[in-house]
């Protein structure tokens, strides 16, 4: 498998494609078990993340980075960075510096670690908008 082929491959998936080992963080890709993610454990005082309102303004106003490491089989491919918000209880994609606008992959990537189910209330509540789904 070549690198565009596993790119299209993850962001072609949903949810309901991946595995989730919820205490380690990894999800496997069901279709193809040598494709895997892993949520990289959070550090409390480093990845706090701060002066952003679309991540402050909820009912917690705590929001820490949240690093996805994509693998296919043991080869590291690439990181991804979400941002947890409200207590954890939705992880946000960033969007593009100094605007509301949040790219497409981006979104799609979220869409496939969203176990809660709560991605699209937040992006609404913190006024992200996806640009070319």
């Amino acid at each position: 498998m070549d690198y565009n082929r596993l790119k299209q491959t993850i962001l072609d998936s949903n949810i309901h494609d991946w595995l989730l080992n919820e205490e380690r963080g990894i999800y496997t890709y069901k279709n193809d078990l040598n494709i895997w993610i892993k949520r990289k454990d959070i550090d409390f005082d480093r990845d706090k993340f701060r002066n952003e309102d679309w991540a402050t303004m909820h009912p917690d106003p705590n929001a820490y980075r949240e690093f996805y490491e994509i693998y296919y089989c043991a080869s590291f491919i690439e990181e991804k960075m979400l941002v947890a918000v409200d207590g954890f209880r939705a992880s946000l994609p960033l969007p593009e510096v100094g605007t509301n606008k949040v790219k497409g992959e981006d979104y799609r990537f979220a869409k496939i670690v969203d176990h809660l189910n709560t991605l699209d209330e937040y992006m609404k509540r913190s006024g992200l908008e996806v640009m070319g789904v």
